[in-house]
């Protein structure tokens, strides 16, 4: 089976893309997998999610997820991370489009998650905020040349329907700076394995400041941003 040809490429580091979110555009991948390719793995059909895994030279990149609002269950959306694991990656680095709750956002801002708060699940076990603080290594330690970044925290909830007023403030009285729909399976399976974990939210809008874009419109503000959080990676 094709998947089988990743064994050629034993690499240690792995990126998952958000809806929208794209790197390597000018490089042709050395193997190209769609994820229907590969048992088990949980196939999203959300616009800005292509639903392959292209290995370049030192990196796996999985271009999209599964996401629980589609109907997949916490285990289904934590096995492509899992089978990374598995497979011997090492470290990885999660993406993501996120709502920004913080009025210092702007759109096309990069937030590095530092803490999360987990209620995609009503009986998972709540993320706990030094956790995610203490095992995610910092972006200040990379060459980020002139690309700026927030620090802050992920709220991840099921969706996929967008934020009351109400639940908004909530949210930032908990000390949320970004919300989302995603993410925290990733992060989560992640720390159980103990292997190193970033994770970077494209803020495509933000709660005050902006109209509501859609979804479409989220896929292309993260699509602009992109050349940053290529930037700030040191990857093409």
């Amino acid at each position: 089976m094709a998947y089988q040809e990743l064994k050629k490429y034993p690499f240690k580091k792995a990126i998952i893309l958000g809806s929208g979110v794209s790197v390597f555009n000018d490089q042709e991948p050395l193997i190209s997998i769609s994820y229907a390719e590969i048992p088990n793995w949980p196939v999203g059909k959300v616009k800005g999610h292509k639903g392959v895994l292209d290995v370049y030279e030192g990196i796996w990149v999985l271009r999209g997820r599964a996401h629980l609002y589609e109907g997949f269950s916490w285990q289904e959306a934590c096995f492509p991370t899992q089978f990374l694991i598995d497979n011997g990656i090492e470290e990885l680095i999660l993406t993501n489009a996120a709502g920004g709750l913080n009025n210092k956002f702007e759109i096309g801002d990069l937030m590095q998650i530092t803490g999360y708060l987990n209620m995609l699940e009503p009986n998972k076990v709540r993320g706990n905020l030094d956790v995610l603080t203490h095992k995610v290594q910092n972006f200040k330690t990379a060459t980020i040349s002139s690309t700026k970044i927030h620090y802050g925290n992920y709220i991840g909830v099921h969706g996929p329907n967008y934020e009351t007023d109400l639940e908004v403030e909530v949210f930032k009285a908990l000390g949320a700076d970004a919300v989302g729909m995603s993410t925290i399976p990733e992060i989560e399976t992640a720390i159980k394995n103990e292997i190193k974990v970033q994770a970077i939210s494209i803020i495509t809008n933000v709660y005050g400041k902006t109209e509501d874009l859609g979804h479409e419109g989220v896929v292309v503000a993260a699509k602009n941003a992109s050349q940053k959080l290529t930037t700030l990676l040191g990857i093409h």
